[in-house]
């Protein structure tokens, strides 16, 4: 990750002076790669599983808010394109993620990323559809409107980071890449950050019965505007030359990965894991 980050547009420096930021953006990639993988593996082990024996109708018996709908056919469409293509751009953002594939297989990496971008695309538009189109089941006006935003960045996002790529602007290209690949990893955010809250507090500020309240409303912005903010101060950081920004900046990425990796360790133990095997 911090080899991705560097590429960013960032003068060299002394190694010396980037230690702790570039620990700290590692150790960040370590714990989101192996949280998305088993993400993956809980949307193809549990919902894959189900499509592939009943088509949509399995997904009838899943619990979800905006799940499968008798006689909506068009809905129940965009529900399994957003389920199921969400777990192909979930793998397809981890390989854009790693430089040894972009530097020694580019053709994959730019393959991938095509795929990336249009798939990206259509799982917001098919999601900001489920949103608005389906009677509410639970949550509320605020978080629909958080959810619609990451929508609406992520096909933001992507014409901004083609068109560095295709100007052959690549360390801007790289910058957008990773703005959209927070963006599009809002839904994975929101669900560790929701569990992480839960494990931490008991889940105050939510209504179990609603699954609304003063901490979801504020986490369906948080889920891609907090990424999005430590990022950008991770860029800044590797802009500066000032050593004490660059540590203040790697000690709130590790903050972050920390409360990340207590979310990672609770939804698999507690939800993904025994649904894949349950």
């Amino acid at each position: 990750m911090s080899d991705i980050m560097m590429d960013a547009g960032t003068p060299a420096r002394p190694k010396r002076a980037r230690n702790w930021l570039d620990l700290s953006a590692k150790t960040w990639f370590v714990v989101t790669a192996i949280g998305q993988w088993l993400f993956v593996a809980y949307i193809a082990g549990y919902y894959g599983k189900r499509f592939a024996a009943g088509g949509v109708g399995g997904f009838a018996d899943t619990h979800l808010a905006n799940g499968f709908m008798a006689g909506d056919s068009m809905g129940n469409v965009a529900l399994a394109i957003h389920i199921l293509v969400a777990g192909l751009i979930i793998a397809a953002g981890q390989i854009q993620l790693v430089p040894g594939i972009r530097n020694k297989i580019p053709r994959l990496h730019r393959y991938s990323g095509w795929f990336y971008m249009t798939a990206s695309v259509v799982v917001s538009i098919a999601g900001t559809y489920l949103v608005w189109t389906r009677p509410r089941v639970i949550g509320s006006l605020i978080q629909d409107i958080g959810v619609t935003g990451s929508g609406v960045l992520v096909m933001a996002f992507v014409p901004l980071a083609l068109y560095c790529a295709i100007k052959r602007d690549f360390a801007a290209h790289r910058r957008w890449a990773l703005r959209l690949f927070m963006v599009v990893s809002a839904v994975w955010f929101l669900r560790l950050m929701t569990f992480g809250w839960f494990l931490t507090t008991g889940g105050i500020g939510i209504d179990g019965k609603t699954f609304s309240g003063p901490f979801l409303y504020v986490v369906s912005f948080a889920q891609y505007l907090l990424p999005l903010a430590v990022l950008e101060l991770y860029f800044w950081a590797q802009k500066g030359k000032n050593k004490a920004h660059r540590g203040k900046v790697a000690g709130v990425v590790f903050l972050m990965t920390a409360f990340m990796a207590v979310g990672v360790v609770g939804i698999s133990s507690f939800s993904w894991i025994p649904k894949i095997f349950g």
